[in-house]
């Protein structure tokens, strides 16, 4: 957490724009601060202490205070439920002026480190270029489409004969990978780690349609001559028109989730297909049932801004994640019944993650190489 994203929360809490996520960093923070003092004032000196807070969370991240009047912050205290103390350790961590060491049980030289952009792509001539290397040398055309790299993300464009012979295009992101894409007509797509998507280099025929397995988030260009097709995991579809939306389908999760963030979509899972509106995501599970409920956008699509969300998350879901992440392995070892809430960067170390959720006292790790021991 650097100094420019440090002001932005404190004054997205000012302004009124903070998430829920983040206004529980800053009530926990506040909590920890108050139990830590050694001589807790009465109610009277109560608004006192929230100034003094709030002073010493700019001096430690080096932010010059507003000389303007500050209003009240923290109006509703967090629950004291132990859910909030993990947030509790979030925010220590975040507003340290220099973060610990954490003293996990690690080899230096095995340390698992953050995923980062790094891809395969594989071509219709079945030749593999490997993207993110400075050295990786992709062809400038194929099927009628120009093919460039721009920054982190590979661009498609239409160009040349609009009757040449589609061919399909792979990319392909490794365990502790992502990439960003766009298609032909525009489409931009997130590709989370351990995931794939197949795709025409230039869309032709009656609908636009892409092969997915992992996870991927889509912004997709409207076209109502032209719908969208996903295909998720050879079981389910996702017809769309124009629409932003994220796809779950990882192998070692039994269930497929698509999480509808903007526009309109169908969902079909061998059954009868339906519709979602935004705020809604699709949950199918291995007997191919589909159930339709709420969606929490910002945990459905934080990996896509650079978060780990869990609200409410399970020791299982949130390890799944790490483990595509940090490339780690899990053993379990006891039953570990507590659910989590937390917002965490997804550049964090893994060492600082496995603190922080061992800060609820809840559950506790043991790691040693890429192997994790969960124990509660």
């Amino acid at each position: 957490m650097n100094k420019q994203t440090l002001a932005t929360l404190i004054d997205r809490y000012l302004n009124g724009t903070a998430t829920d996520a983040e206004k529980r960093l800053l009530d926990a923070y506040y909590d920890s601060m108050r139990q830590q003092s050694a001589d807790a004032p009465g109610a009277e000196e109560e608004e006192s202490l929230r100034k003094e807070m709030l002073a010493k969370v700019y001096a430690n991240a080096g932010i010059e205070a507003p000389v303007t009047p500050v209003r009240r912050l923290w109006v509703r205290r967090a629950a004291a439920a132990a859910a909030v103390v993990v947030m509790a350790g979030a925010a220590w961590w975040m507003f340290q002026p220099a973060k610990p060491e954490v003293a996990m049980r690690v080899k230096p030289a095995a340390v698992p480190q953050p995923g980062k952009d790094v891809a395969t792509l594989t071509l219709a001539n079945g030749q593999v270029v490997v993207l993110g290397d400075s050295a990786a040398v992709i062809p400038a055309s194929q099927g009628g489409a120009a093919i460039a790299m721009g920054g982190d993300a590979l661009i498609y464009k239409e160009e040349g004969d609009v009757d040449a012979a589609p061919v399909f295009n792979t990319l392909k992101t490794p365990t502790g990978g992502k990439f960003r894409l766009t298609l032909s007509d525009g489409t931009k797509v997130w590709l989370n780690a351990a995931s794939s998507i197949r795709y025409p280099a230039r869309f032709t025929g009656a609908e636009r349609k892409v092969a997915v397995t992992g996870e991927a988030y889509f912004e997709v260009n409207k076209s109502e001559a032209y719908p969208f097709v996903v295909e998720v995991n050879e079981t389910a579809t996702v017809r769309v028109l124009g629409t932003a939306f994220n796809v779950s389908a990882y192998s070692n999760d039994p269930r497929i989730v698509t999480t509808l963030v903007t526009g309109k979509v169908q969902f079909a899972a061998g059954g009868a297909p339906v519709t979602l509106r935004p705020a809604q995501q699709a949950v199918s599970g291995a007997d191919g049932k589909v159930t339709v409920q709420p969606a929490d956008i910002n945990a459905a699509t934080a990996w896509k801004d650079g978060y780990f969300r869990f609200n409410g998350a399970d020791i299982k879901t949130i390890m799944r994640q790490l483990e595509r992440w940090y490339n780690i392995e899990t053993e379990y070892q006891g039953n570990i019944q507590h659910l989590f809430v937390a917002d965490i960067p997804r550049d964090a170390q893994l060492a600082e993650i496995l603190r922080l959720l061992e800060m609820t006292g809840r559950v506790h790790f043991t790691t040693s190489g890429n192997r994790v021991t969960v124990n509660p």
